[in-house]
């Protein structure tokens, strides 16, 4: 069992990043520099040709015949893991369920297209890509300068500079046809992104058409004080969030029961909306 974590960790840093050395097996793993290289060296004993050193890079590049065995495969387990430490755990015998989620559907993310974006978000530099929009029916090239990734109810984004509209926008990560690692390093930084450093507080509350009772209830389900529920996100992120939630701005839903939640103070919020 203990063979197979590290396996685990192992497969995860090197699918998304595109290489690995032995530090952050060391930090992760609690592992001495010796039991990490023994770890890869039988890992690559095991998977012959999967993993190969760059003596110039001082690190084991993932090769077009690597194939993972131990992760599974979605941009959601690798930045729980980097972002929260979340590591699974590998019983010798499945256990009884007593609990079940039911999962929005994956949006697949390629790791050809994280592992740059990871690298630039990292040293605050920029890509070249290709991205597939909406709004556009062919692939359009874009300089971007990546800040931050953000998760909503079923996808990923990043939030970057983008030079060809020269405005910080959010970017669907399965929708990038390709991505480039470019290096040029970014003047326009997080700090710069207003909607992002600027927070903003949504007040949500039941839907005034509802009974007193139904509203008690909701009140309850939200942990809400004086019928009210106040959360603080950046501006950035308010659409997002209100989507997340089911609340609509722009009409009522007929029936209050489909709705629920209502935001009370959308005259404040309305300036970080957008069609």
């Amino acid at each position: 069992m203990e063979v197979t974590l590290r396996y685990w960790m192992l497969e995860l840093i090197v699918f998304w990043e595109g290489q690995i050395n032995s530090k952050p097996l060391m930090n992760a793993l609690g592992l001495t520099r010796q039991s990490v290289s023994h770890l890869l060296k039988q890992y690559q004993d095991n998977f012959p040709g999967t993993l190969i050193y760059d003596a110039k890079r001082k690190s084991y590049q993932i090769t077009e015949h690597f194939t993972p065995h131990y992760i599974d495969q979605t941009v959601d387990e690798y930045f729980a893991w980097l972002h929260l430490g979340n590591i699974p755990t590998f019983p010798e015998e499945p256990a009884q369920r007593s609990q079940y989620r039911i999962d929005p559907l994956p949006r697949y993310v390629s790791p050809r297209v994280m592992r740059p974006l990871l690298k630039a978000v990292k040293s605050k530099t920029a890509v070249d890509c290709e991205y597939l929009s909406i709004a556009s029916s062919n692939p359009q090239g874009r300089l971007l300068y990546p800040h931050s990734f953000v998760k909503t109810a079923n996808r990923w984004h990043v939030r970057a500079y983008c030079a060809l509209r020269d405005e910080y926008l959010d970017f669907v990560l399965s929708r990038f046809q390709s991505v480039d690692y470019d290096g040029e390093i970014a003047e326009h930084t997080q700090e710069l992104d207003e909607l992002w450093n600027t927070q903003v507080t949504l007040i949500l509350a039941p839907d005034s058409r509802l009974t007193d009772k139904q509203k008690s209830v909701l009140e309850n389900d939200y942990g809400m004080e004086n019928g009210q529920l106040h959360i603080t996100i950046r501006a950035a992120l308010v659409k997002y969030t209100l989507d997340d939630l089911q609340i609509k701005t722009k009409m009522l839903e007929a029936n209050p029961q489909a709705q629920q939640l209502v935001c009370v103070n959308y005259a404040d919020i309305r300036q970080w909306l957008y069609d």
